[in-house]
């Protein structure tokens, strides 16, 4: 099972529900709030916004620590062009940990510097940020490797009971290939009635431009002829799970090209790191 993951440029930050930029930090803030409230949970304020005046600013915080992301409603692509000049911000920090999206947990940590703003106004009448340029930034995203087994786990618990199976137990492993890629291999040991079946389920994991992860080339291999028959139960339902998703970025952000990209699966952990600058 390898994963890969490829430069990406992502498209979109933050969708306001208003037609014009707030004239004040704090409208701006509550802005962004309500428009991150669509899809996101948490108890807490997530949104500050420091400077005296709305055209330059000295910074954005959000902070996602504690909060749930409905990956249901996550905004949609939308149409960053023919946007115009905004706004400049000095830094803006994203930040989260945990983060929990698709039943699993996750830490995401994004920074840049001298940001550029653009805007544009989007259907329905709401205002779209879009970030054009950053002087310099870095993004982080670490998932532990219980997590990720916990998350296949639920999956494969939700197949085999379709099947009168059940799951006893998981192991995901993982192995780096190149400093983009990891290979992985999910076994799986089950019963039904007197019946032990193992089986082990590989696929291919990519990350798109936009940093959202998709499974494809899912296979099933068992041994004997229960697993083997637990395996053609099961494979109807890969086409499934191919066409789910799971974002790496915490927010859709803006349109800048990553680098320095890596990924490692040392300590129990998955990490993945890029720098980006468009100045």
């Amino acid at each position: 099972m390898g994963v890969s993951v490829l430069p990406a440029q992502l498209e979109s930050m933050f969708l306001l529900p208003r037609n014009q930029i707030p004239e004040t930090p704090d409208g701006l803030a509550q802005a962004i709030e309500e428009g991150l409230r669509s899809f996101v949970s948490r108890p807490d304020r997530m949104v500050v916004v420091c400077g005296g005046d709305p055209s330059a600013l000295d910074s954005i915080a959000v902070d996602l620590s504690g909060a749930t992301i409905d990956h249901h409603h996550r905004p949609p692509p939308l149409d960053p062009s023919e946007a115009i000049p905004a706004m400049v911000v000095r830094h803006i920090y994203i930040s989260g940990e945990p983060i929990s999206i698709l039943g699993g947990n996750f830490s995401f940590q994004f920074e840049a510097s001298n940001v550029e703003l653009y805007q544009k106004i989007q259907p329905e009448r709401k205002l779209l940020l879009i970030m054009h340029r950053a002087q310099d930034g870095n993004i982080r995203f670490e998932i532990s490797r219980a997590a990720a087994e916990s998350m296949i786990m639920k999956g494969a618990t939700k197949l085999a009971e379709k099947q009168g199976v059940v799951v006893d137990r998981a192991e995901l492993e993982l192995s780096p290939r190149g400093p983009r890629a990891l290979d992985g291999k999910f076994t799986v040991s089950a019963h039904k009635l007197i019946f032990h079946p193992v089986l082990t389920l590989a696929g291919t994991f990519a990350v798109s431009d936009d940093l959202v992860a998709t499974v494809a080339n899912l296979k099933c291999h068992g041994e004997g002829p229960i697993a083997a028959l637990a395996c053609a139960a099961i494979t109807p339902s890969f086409s499934k799970i191919e066409r789910h998703t799971f974002p790496l970025s915490a927010l859709p952000l803006g349109e800048i090209q990553l680098r320095d990209l890596t990924i490692d699966a040392a300590n129990e952990k998955v990490v993945v790191r890029a720098r980006f600058g468009s100045l």
